[in-house]
């Protein structure tokens, strides 16, 4: 009996021994970091945006009449003052015909006229003719006169409209849709093309009130298209909203000061806009989305907080209140100061109290 309690008791001390070996200290967790307030991206804004075309019409006749011919299809580059598309100018061409004719018997008529008066004009100085009879074939010279200027101003009308049948670009650009077809009627005004400037573009985004009283015409911004991830282009600030009813969101154009033809109306894009980040809040703390975590109690961050060995931190799990969410992360409204330094990945590994070393960013 007194064997096998000695065997026994032999039998924990090595099961303790072991377990001793087996229970290793817990790797002491390398994590990413921000130092509260010395974000490298802070000072950078970026908001997305659509292209369009800084010049755009919907072009249309200045007459009315059946459409003749398109000379072009949508797609088309065209330069100014080439046609696009012509209407049946018969019609025109008889009203002009009919003015160009009435300004020529306007014209024998004058000539008549002025003849009868120098005539006449020449015998009243002499007294030959009564004062009344002079009167008269002035008169009758003066009417004439006005008749040529009545008659002239019709011909130029007539040629204007029969000039108005003929419909051409306002501006070097690119048909971007064909609105109505050959043979169809269409009225004064009515639009029949679409056409936009093709290498002078502009991009529309939006920023919201925090940022709006910071941007101003001629601010010189970047943009960037997912399209072609490894370019940025030179933009410059050419319109800024005052604000839209029922809305924070403001309004901002961007003209691209370079052109390319690998940019095209309606590409999404971002608009990179630099802000003063000490302009904005001098109290303002913003962290990246990814070092905040939640759970049941609500929103949360672990700070790293110096231990006292040698570059080594504990992670002290903080619960923070959140404010707007902006393009680099949320806004802080408390629970963190700054100078502080945040843990912004691997959240999911830490717990309060847990050992980390930082990692150089």
């Amino acid at each position: 009996m007194k064997t096998k309690i000695v065997l026994f008791a032999l039998s924990s001390i090595l099961l303790a021994g072991c377990g001793s070996d087996v229970e290793k200290e817990e790797a002491i967790r390398p994590v990413f970091y921000q130092e509260v307030g010395k974000s490298a991206i802070q000072n950078m804004r970026s908001f997305s945006g659509v292209t369009q075309a800084a010049n755009e019409a919907k072009l249309s006749f200045k007459v009315g009449g059946l459409i003749a011919n398109f000379a072009v299809d949508m797609g088309d580059s065209v330069k100014n003052g080439e046609v696009i598309a012509l209407l049946d100018d018969t019609d025109y061409h008889v009203n002009y015909n009919k003015a160009e004719a009435s300004l020529k018997n306007a014209e024998a008529q004058l000539a008549g006229a002025k003849s009868a008066f120098l005539r006449v004009e020449n015998l009243y100085v002499n007294n030959n003719v009564s004062l009344s009879e002079y009167e008269k074939v002035k008169m009758q010279f003066e009417s004439a006169e006005t008749m040529v200027k009545t008659a002239r101003s019709q011909l130029r009308a007539a040629q204007n409209q029969l000039d108005y049948t003929v419909l051409r670009a306002p501006f070097d650009g690119v048909v971007s849709s064909v609105m109505a077809q050959e043979n169809e009627m269409t009225g004064i005004g009515h639009p029949v093309v679409v056409f936009a400037s093709l290498n002078n573009l502009e991009i529309k985004t939006a920023v919201p009130e925090n940022i709006i009283s910071h941007i101003s015409r001629g601010m010189e911004v970047n943009v960037r298209f997912s399209t072609f991830p490894k370019q940025s282009f030179k933009g410059k600030v050419t319109e800024v909203s005052p604000g839209i009813p029922n809305t924070s969101a403001y309004p901002v154009i961007v003209r691209l000061v370079e052109s390319s033809f690998k940019l095209f109306p309606g590409m999404t894009g971002s608009v990179e806009i630099p802000i003063n980040a000490d302009d904005l809040s001098k109290n303002s703390i913003v962290i990246p989305t990814d070092a905040v975590g939640h759970d049941q109690s609500g929103d949360f961050v672990y700070v790293a907080v110096n231990s006292n060995e040698k570059a080594i931190y504990t992670a002290e799990k903080r619960k923070v209140t959140l404010g707007e969410l902006q393009a680099d992360g949320y806004e802080i409204v408390n629970g963190i100061n700054k100078n502080e330094v945040v843990i912004t990945a691997g959240l999911s590994f830490l717990y309060d109290g847990r050992k980390v070393k930082l990692l150089a960013n």
